[in-house]
Formats: C-alpha cells, structure tokens, sequence
C-alpha cells in the first residue's frame, strides 16, 4: 500500500468480510442444532405413537420403596 489511507481501508474491507464470514457460519451452526433437535422431536414421536398410549413415558420416574 502507498498510503495509510489504502492500508486502513484493507484492514476495514478485511474485517467487514471477515464477520460476513462468521455470521454465515454462525447461522449454519445454529441451523444444524435446530435440524438435529427437529429429528430428536419427530423420533420421540414416532416411539410414542408406536408403544400406544399405555406405555410409560421415557421421562417418568418410577417410586422407591423401603
């Protein structure tokens, strides 16, 4: 670069670039998470429609006796 000028619009035009970057991946990361809590949902769904009604929940915890 000749001038400071240039150089501090580089750095600028590399930092603005670089957060467009991190954002993206950021929002890719997030919907990855999402997609996979989705797929857990429709799992639990599909157990608990095929189990029927009756069956006792994965969550329920069962009582001690002594």
């Amino acid at each position: 670069m000749e001038t400071i000028g240039g150089s501090v619009q580089l750095m600028f035009f590399i930092y603005a670039m670089a957060a467009v970057i991190s954002l993206a991946m950021a929002w890719i990361i997030k919907l990855i998470f999402l997609a996979i809590q989705m797929q857990k949902g429709s799992d639990a769904t599909r157990q608990s429609v095929k189990s029927g009604p009756s069956a006792k929940p994965a969550n329920a915890t069962s009582k001690r006796t002594t």
